[in-house]
This record gives C-alpha cells, sequence and structure tokens, in this order.
C-alpha cells in the first residue's frame, strides 16, 4: 500500500509540474544533495566534510559564513581571496573588451572583482574546499575528503585559461549607457536591453550588483538551483536563478536560453 501511495504521489507531482509549466527546484543549501552544503551530514555530492570527530564538519554555513570576525565585505565571508589571477574574457567580437568607449563606460577592469571574486575562492581549482578563516577555537582547514588540502576539479574549475576563453564576462558594469554604446557597435546582428526593458520571462530574476555590476550570482543563485536540470551532465543550467515562470513549455533550454535573452536580442546567429 505504501508502495502504491508513493507511486501515485510521483505521477501526481510529475502530471502538476507538466501541466502547469513549473520546474522542479534544486535541494535548499540545508538539504542533501546541494552541492554547495559541505557538511559532514550530506549525502550525494562530490565534496564534503569527512571528519566526524571535528564539530565544525557539521556546520553547514561555516565553508562561506562566519558571524564573527568576517572578512571586511559583505556577505560575513569565511574564506580568503583567491591567489589566482583569472583575467578576463578576451574574444574578438567582444566589443565590451574591443572598444575604448564601451570599455570605459563599463569599468571592464583587468580581474574579476565583488561577489565573483568570492566564488572564486572556491572554484579556482587551487584553494583548499576546508580552508576557513574562522572556526570558532579552531581556524585550520577543514577536511574534505578526508584530507585539508581538497581543492576543486573538473568542469566546475574556474582557472585562468576557461574565463579568459569559455566563459560569459563577468564584473562588468551593465547601465543604460553601456547598452546604448553596445547597440551603436552591434545592432543589428545583435542587440541589447537593460533586464527591466526586457520582454524575456526572467528578467525579474537578473540581478546585478549595487555597483549595477553583472557578477555570477546574477545568473546563478549559490543557494538553490531554481530550476534543476535532471537532463544534461553537466547541467546547462547549474545553480540557475530562473525556474521557468511564465513559459508555456519549460526545459533546460528554454529556461536557459529565457535568462540570455534577458540582456541579449540574438539577430544572427541565434542563441
Amino acid at each position: 500500500m505504501v508502495r502504491i501511495f508513493l507511486l501515485f504521489s510521483v505521477v501526481s507531482l510529475a502530471f502538476f509540474w507538466a501541466t502547469t509549466g513549473q520546474a522542479a527546484k534544486g535541494p535548499l543549501f540545508r538539504q542533501g544533495g546541494n552541492p554547495h552544503n559541505l557538511s559532514f551530514s550530506n549525502t550525494g555530492v562530490n565534496y564534503k566534510a569527512t571528519n566526524a570527530t571535528d564539530p565544525r564538519a557539521t556546520q553547514v554555513c561555516i565553508f562561506c559564513h562566519t558571524p564573527h570576525n568576517a572578512r571586511a565585505q559583505t556577505p560575513l565571508w569565511n574564506r580568503a581571496d583567491s591567489t589566482q589571477t583569472f583575467g578576463h574574457y578576451t574574444s574578438s567580437t567582444l566589443k565590451i573588451n574591443k572598444d575604448a568607449t564601451a570599455q570605459s563606460l563599463s569599468d571592464y577592469v583587468a580581474e574579476p572583482n565583488g561577489s565573483s571574486r568570492l566564488c572564486l575562492s572556491c572554484h579556482d581549482g587551487v584553494t583548499a574546499l576546508g580552508a576557513i578563516l574562522h572556526g570558532g577555537f579552531d581556524n585550520s582547514a577543514i577536511e574534505i575528503n578526508n584530507s585539508v588540502s581538497t581543492v576543486m576539479t573538473g568542469v566546475k574549475v574556474f582557472n585562468k585559461a576557461k574565463v579568459t576563453s569559455h566563459h560569459h564576462p563577468v564584473s562588468f558594469k551593465y547601465t543604460a549607457n553601456v547598452v546604448a554604446r553596445l547597440n551603436t557597435l552591434e545592432n543589428p546582428t545583435h542587440t541589447y536591453t537593460l533586464p527591466v526593458n526586457s520582454t524575456s520571462n526572467a528578467r525579474t530574476f537578473i540581478k546585478f550588483d549595487r555597483d549595477q555590476r553583472a557578477q555570477c550570482i546574477s545568473c546563478h543563485e549559490p543557494h538553490q538551483s531554481q530550476y534543476l536540470d535532471t537532463v544534461n551532465n553537466p547541467p546547462l543550467t547549474p545553480f540557475w536563478v530562473y525556474d521557468g515562470s511564465g513559459l508555456a513549455t519549460v526545459s533546460p533550454t528554454t529556461v536557459h536560453d529565457e535568462v540570455c535573452t534577458a540582456c541579449h536580442n540574438f539577430v544572427s546567429p541565434n542563441p
């Protein structure tokens, strides 16, 4: 009877998502399966604390945040800045990098900054994942995967080669003046718009920082993916800010592209 009930529940839930056009979300930060939760109790993830006798290993937030003695920046950050040099995306077609006016208006500086820099303190592939600044009476690194020196590897690493050649630019100001300059340079093959004026369903989910800079968190929500992509490996939409609200059909591709078209209007080629 229990199995029948569970099967009915799963089928009903799937039918609900299909008929409403809504997508399932990823696990909350405190739940099992969220990759940003490095605590000992997490399950189904590649990296987690493994020393059950270390009381810090059972804490969920400590790997990124501390309520006391944090770095002099928000949000109560508990990690040192990455020592790596990353550079910026440098495609020959990237007008924001090649045009002096666009570069000046967007303040396209040499290195990722702000919250994107915080993300890189784990994703640089060099800094130990358990290297916290403050952990109560013990500020040493927390053991991850049986070592205090464990670093991230694989496709989730953002080193200089990946940041400069394969990834969307970050840490640039995206203002009305920047949009106007880019449209002058690229129209009609590729035009731009501010999310607030976009027709994309995802426009209200896109968020810039207080300096109007596009950062990693403009498209990614570090604490919970609002759209759980179970089709692609690695996910096309990892920790996506947008859940597909307002779309008649919800899939990894449509959810992904809605975020892109909140700022871009691809005339040729299509995204």
